[in-house]
């Protein structure tokens, strides 16, 4: 089975971010402040809003979320996209 990888888009001036983070503290994620992305990661993937998560399988996008989500909520959409 493919391993989903997660991105999270935020920035450090963000409120929701900082909560969001605290909520995700310990998980396994990938961290893109928007100010400091340099690859422009943010603009290729279309993110609008901080916070936004995007799950990734096999390279693909199989979903995303934006605004806050508890650990909980995190942890469904991990196994929901590693089980699709």
């Amino acid at each position: 089975m493919a391993e989903v990888e997660a991105i999270k888009f935020s920035a450090t001036w963000c409120g929701p971010c900082r909560v969001v983070s605290k909520q995700l503290e310990g998980l396994d994620f990938t961290n893109i402040d928007i100010d400091e992305d340099q690859e422009g990661l943010a603009k290729k993937s279309n993110v609008r809003s901080v916070p936004t998560i995007i799950f990734m399988k096999d390279g693909e996008e199989v979903g995303r979320h934006s605004g806050l989500i508890t650990r909980e909520e995190y942890i469904t959409k991990l196994e929901t996209f590693k089980n699709q």
